[in-house]
């Protein structure tokens, strides 16, 4: 799995898109941003990178990414109230 095909899956899941962004910084999301030949994955809140970890390899950093969403209460309970 990569970035092109992760926002694919996202929806496919019924994930919420406000609740991840992947390539920029969006305050109070989980992010996936590449910097200078790695990913990093954290949770954006007030400027801070929350939980920071990075990855050399894109699919690593992607499943991260996806493991966060579907461990996250509050991002469960948006799915599960959608009816999905």
């Amino acid at each position: 799995m990569n970035t092109s095909e992760l926002p694919a899956l996202l929806r496919s899941m019924g994930v919420p898109a406000d609740a991840y962004s992947i390539g920029s910084d969006s305050n109070e999301t989980y992010c996936l941003i590449p910097e200078v030949g790695r990913w990093h994955v954290y949770y954006s809140e007030r400027g801070n990178r929350n939980e920071e970890r990075v990855f050399a390899d894109e699919a690593a950093a992607c499943q991260e990414l996806l493991n966060r969403l579907l461990r996250d209460d509050m991002v469960r309970s948006r799915v599960q109230r959608d009816g999905r």
